[in-house]
């Protein structure tokens, strides 16, 4: 097996966040202090950062108003049945901190990835937020483990 340089790993990151458009938010649940980990719909803002659009009802959103660090898991494993096992691919955890975009650029954003989601859009309770990463984790297959920061991660033109 030949050694995966620097580079090719983040670009692989960089490809799971642009190819995978949900994941599980990871959030401190605001009664218990445990952690809480919910579904949602993912897209990328301009400066590739993960936007999310949540209702102000739900769980996610609460924690998040008490305490705004979370995590959000892109899974870009394999899940069929081809023999390769469930683990082959790629699967990027993004720490950092999440609050609220306002920017139309970034509804637009999202509702171009998820179209479905113009249903909700206009209700009251719903609006994007973007999550502001700090660190990466990448596993991209067996001995190709990193952690990145943010400044790796999101440079442009590397």
């Amino acid at each position: 097996m030949t050694e995966t340089s620097k580079p090719e790993l983040i670009a692989i990151g960089r490809e799971v966040m642009l190819r995978i458009g949900k994941a599980s938010l990871a959030t401190l649940d605001h009664h218990s202090g445990a952690p809480y980990a919910s579904l949602v719909l993912m897209a990328m803002s301009a400066e590739a950062m993960p936007l999310m659009m949540i209702s102000d009802l739900a769980d996610h959103t609460q924690n998040l108003k008490i305490d705004a660090r979370a995590a959000l898991m892109l899974d870009g494993t394999n899940s069929s049945d081809d023999g390769k096992g469930a683990l082959t691919g790629a699967r990027l955890t993004i720490q950092g901190v999440i609050e609220r975009d306002d920017r139309e650029e970034s509804l637009k954003r999202f509702l171009a990835r998820h179209s479905e989601a113009e249903l909700y859009a206009s209700f009251a309770d719903f609006h994007i937020y973007r999550m502001i990463p700090k660190r990466f984790h990448l596993v991209a297959g067996y001995g190709r483990i990193i952690w990145l920061d943010a400044d790796e991660m999101l440079a442009l033109g590397d």
